[in-house]
């Protein structure tokens, strides 16, 4: 009989598995694409996610494997567990994962491992000669509860600071460091918690699905808050730091900007926007949803500097325009939906809808009939350049 299985090689269940196969060298790992034959083991760990499916999921590997116990290391609804020792009459406990998903190798050794359900001795052996610290409790619904509870805690504190952060604008880093003073003179016991470095989600994937699965069961309006916010933070422009973007600026749902880039005043920035590092878009620049901006896009407004904001000229990018690495636009032109500026170009004129143009200054690619049928261009096209 081989010694264990571990049902799903993701975030938590590759780094499981290694841990396991150093201990046990017969240790099978499996997902989906792995080929996989019926055989016995002693132990199948099931790290896969939840889902409406994942109870039979479950049931259909007990059957393949015959295991004597079954540990759930996966973040289920409270009942789970026991439902599916009901359902196959097999031995099945609960063992939530504590730990950072960059470290969880590590963490996975520096954390005690909470087992909820019966004890079953030979379990215990099994996972202290892996290296970890075994901590039982005797029923299922404990750990499925400390482990929705806790993240959903989290995502309380997380949301909380969105919140502070939304109301005290520049201010927030103060609020940090307030914090930061408190906690060099309370126990441990009373720290309060500091997120100095919030990012545009609250918290990872994990922190909302679970804080979502806990409110079905458990509903609470602090809760549905985490939620709000979540739901607002998927939607939120991605801003890598550092970059000057004015307040005046009007930036739609879902878009990036990549860092030391600027956004000028009264910019117009539609849905699905994606902008690269180092671009430069001032006042009277119009993108409409779905473009693509490379890095280093330059775009003017005033065509003879310095002339006055009177004789500024605004700029058109259409739905779903593509515009490559270091293209230089002039100020007044409007770029076709659709279409695709070659890196590098300089446009001085108006783009049509769905064509392809490169070259300094930018012209009209012929279409190639590669396979790809990828835009190229004659030789007679950059004429110009010689």
């Amino acid at each position: 009989m081989r010694t264990g299985i571990v049902i799903g090689l993701g975030e938590t269940g590759q780094p499981l598995f290694e841990i396991l196969k150093e201990a046990y060298p017969d240790m099978l790992g499996v997902d989906k694409a792995t080929p996989q034959s019926p055989e016995q083991v002693q132990f199948m760990h099931v790290c896969i996610p939840y889902s409406d499916d994942f109870v039979d999921t479950v049931l259909r590997y007990q059957e393949r494997y015959s295991p004597e116990v079954t540990i759930i290391h996966s973040t289920v609804p409270i009942g789970t567990t026991l439902s599916i020792e009901k359902s196959s009459g097999c031995s099945v406990v609960h063992s939530p994962i504590q730990g950072r998903h960059n470290r969880m190798k590590k963490d996975l050794l520096k954390y005690r491992k909470w087992v909820g359900g019966a004890h079953y001795p030979e379990l215990e052996v099994h996972l202290d000669g892996a290296g970890f610290k075994v901590k039982y409790t005797p029923f299922t619904s404990t750990t499925e509860k400390l482990k929705l509870m806790c993240l959903a805690k989290y995502g309380v504190s997380l949301a909380f600071a969105k919140y502070q952060k939304k109301t005290m604008g520049d201010d927030y880093h103060h609020s940090c460091q307030w914090d930061e003073d408190y906690n060099l003179h309370v126990g441990e016991d009373l720290q309060r918690p500091v997120f100095d470095k919030l990012t545009d989600v609250i918290g990872g994937h994990c922190v909302t699905q679970n804080t979502r699965l806990l409110n079905e069961q458990y509903p609470n309006p602090m809760l549905d808050e985490v939620l709000k916010y979540a739901e607002e933070s998927e939607t939120a422009p991605k801003i890598w730091e550092p970059c000057n973007i004015y307040p005046s600026a009007k930036i739609g749902e879902n878009v990036s900007i990549g860092a030391f880039s600027e956004i000028g005043h009264n910019v117009v920035i539609g849905d699905n926007v994606r902008i690269g590092a180092h671009a430069f878009i001032p006042e009277g620049v119009i993108i409409e949803d779905n473009a693509w901006i490379g890095p280093r896009v330059t775009f003017s407004n005033d065509m003879y500097p310095p002339s006055g904001k009177d004789k500024w000229q605004e700029t058109l990018i259409c739905v779903g325009a593509r515009i490559g690495a270091g293209v230089c636009i002039r100020p007044g032109v409007v770029i076709g939906a659709g279409a695709l500026i070659g890196m590098g170009a300089v446009v001085t004129q108006d783009i049509p809808a769905g064509e392809t143009w490169a070259g300094i200054p930018a012209r009209r690619m012929e279409k190639g009939n590669d396979n790809n049928n990828r835009s190229q261009t004659s030789v007679e096209d950059f004429s110009y350049m010689q």
